[in-house]
Order: C-alpha cells, then sequence, then structure tokens
C-alpha cells in the first residue's frame, strides 16, 4: 500500500490492520492454489495407476472458492485487478483529481453490492442446510462461508484506498501521468 501521507492516526492503525489481514489472505489463498495444484496431481497419479478417486476433485472445487474470495482483496490492494486506463487522456484536466476518488467509491459500491448478494446465497445455505453435490457430503454453508468474508474484505480495502486517495490528495497533488508520459 501507498503512503497515505498526514493521514490520521487512527486511519493508519486501520490500514496497517487491513493490509495485515490481506497478507493472511494471501498466503491462505497461496496455500490453497498448493493444495489444489496437489489433489489433482495424486488424482491424475492414482487414476494412472488404476486406482481413480473422486474426492480430490470435490475438494479441489470447494478450495478454489476459498482461493477466489479470500485472493479479492489482496488483489485490490496489490493493483492486480483490472483497471481501464485506455480512457485516462480523454477525461478533462479538472476531473482528473477526482478519479481516484470516483474508482474508490465505485469499488466501495460493487464491494457491497456483491456482499449482499453473498449474504443472502450463504444466510439460505446456512438456513437450509444445502450438501454439496458431490462424492464426498460437504454442507455447502461451509462452501459459501467465504464469500462474504472476502467480500467485507475487500470493501474495507477498498475504504482504505479511499482514504489514501484522500489524504494523498491533501498532502500533495497527485502527479496524473498519461500513459503516453510514462
Amino acid at each position: 500500500m501507498a503512503d497515505a501521507g498526514g493521514a490520521p492516526g487512527w486511519f493508519r492503525t486501520f490500514e496497517r490492520v487491513t493490509k495485515a489481514t490481506n497478507g493472511a489472505f494471501a498466503l491462505l489463498a497461496s496455500t490453497g492454489a498448493a493444495a489444489i495444484v496437489a489433489l489433482v496431481l495424486l488424482a491424475i497419479v492414482l487414476r494412472i495407476v488404476g486406482r481413480p478417486l473422486m474426492w480430490p476433485y470435490n475438494i479441489a472445487e470447494f478450495t478454489l472458492v476459498y482461493v477466489f474470495f479470500l485472493a479479492l482483496a489482496p488483489a485490490l490492494e496489490s493493483g492486480h485487478h483490472i483497471r481501464v486506463e485506455l480512457f485516462d487522456r480523454m477525461v478533462p484536466r479538472p476531473i482528473r483529481p477526482a478519479v481516484p476518488y470516483i474508482a474508490a467509491l465505485l469499488t466501495i459500491i460493487f464491494g457491497v453490492v456483491f456482499c449482499w448478494q453473498l449474504w443472502r446465497m450463504t444466510s439460505r445455505a446456512f438456513g437450509d442446510n444445502r450438501l454439496a453435490i458431490a462424492s464426498i457430503v460437504v454442507p455447502l454453508k461451509w462452501v459459501y462461508v467465504a464469500g462474504p468474508i472476502g467480500a467485507i474484505q475487500f470493501i474495507l480495502t477498498g475504504f482504505v484506498e479511499l482514504g489514501r486517495a484522500y489524504w494523498r490528495e491533501t498532502d500533495e497533488p497527485p502527479a496524473l501521468k498519461t500513459v503516453a508520459e510514462v
């Protein structure tokens, strides 16, 4: 995360906690990705030697859900989400300083809508104890719960982005560079 300049202490603490949580989420997502590779390789080897198993594929599918949702906020923090820079030069100069605010606000709005939808689906799974259609019995609530957790952290990271845009702006105007200038 970039430095938030003259941000107040509470924001710096919020930023540090968010960054630490994103680091833990990234570590868990990386571990999950490695587990997926190991499970699929195990299933392939066992199929080759004539002892096919289906459960490694099911566990890999469920783990992929966790990998995806745990990686949302760290990807936002590190700048690995999609950013549209094609129109940067078309934005009128007087509006350009507002672009980081608009981007952060749109990210937060998306995260809130996404989280709300995930929460609805997850609460239904908790309410009716749905089971996964798989070779092993897995209550879907334990698969779905990763969604709201990842979305909440995504929203919190969006607030960090908004705060950084604000306090960086109050310290000094950000250097706006177009693609041609870089």
